[in-house]
């Protein structure tokens, strides 16, 4: 397991900074209690919010942040991912890509190339799968 964090996959990288490579792109918001309909990631604040679809967030507290249309990663590693939110079987068998210093970012199972980017903070355990 602690292969899940080499060079290739771990990196000091804050959620805010690797939000603010995504800016402009489509994004999916997941809260606690709603979803939000697809929006431009309008601003990043250097500190604590976004800007999506005229609304302030502060990502952290959020179950999760879909970014569509990213280029395909180079390197992944099947996971399994415990969160403190309900998924079903979501991320019983998904690819992680990134572990960053307060988030980890994974492949989405869908054909639209787009990541999904959880807060530490929601994530209780990353377990290898084959």
């Amino acid at each position: 397991m602690t292969r899940l964090l080499s060079g290739r996959i771990w990196s000091s990288c804050t959620l805010q900074q690797r939000l603010a490579r995504f800016a402009g792109h489509l994004v999916e918001i997941n809260t606690p209690n709603t979803g939000m309909e697809p929006g431009r990631l309008q601003r990043i604040f250097k500190k604590n919010f976004i800007l999506v679809r005229g609304q302030l967030f502060v990502p952290s507290s959020l179950n999760s942040i879909r970014v569509f249309d990213v280029k395909a990663p180079r390197y992944t590693i099947p996971v399994g991912i415990r969160t403190t939110f309900r998924t079903g079987k979501a991320f019983n068998r998904i690819r992680l890509v990134h572990i960053g210093a307060d988030y980890i970012e994974l492949l989405a199972k869908d054909k639209n190339r787009s990541r999904i980017l959880l807060p530490l903070n929601k994530v209780e355990g990353i377990y290898r799968v084959k």
